[in-house]
């Protein structure tokens, strides 16, 4: 494995812990991808750093324990959206 590999898994690993972000966000932040994330959280780091990996995979499922709710909020945000959209539309064609 190379350095900067190993230096990025390392990194990832210490700002999730820290900051308790998700996947996702983290994914921005370094500018790879959430695919990448993932697999140097759960498949890297344990080889490189087992406490740190450790206290990484209880993060990773809290964060999957309430995907559920966080994608049904986001949905929810949606149809709030596009619904007072819809509305904004029919009320300047009744004009």
């Amino acid at each position: 494995m190379h350095d900067y590999i190993k230096e990025r898994t390392i990194k990832i690993g210490r700002c999730i812990v820290e900051t308790k972000h998700t996947v996702r966000t983290i994914a921005k932040e370094f500018g790879v991808s959430k695919s990448t994330v993932h697999k140097d959280l759960t498949e890297r780091l344990p080889e490189i750093n087992p406490d740190l990996a450790d206290q990484v995979k209880h993060i990773l499922e809290y964060h999957k324990s309430i995907r559920h709710l966080r994608g049904g909020e986001a949905t929810k945000i949606k149809y709030k959206k596009s619904t007072g959209r819809k509305r904004e539309v029919l009320a300047a064609a009744k004009s």
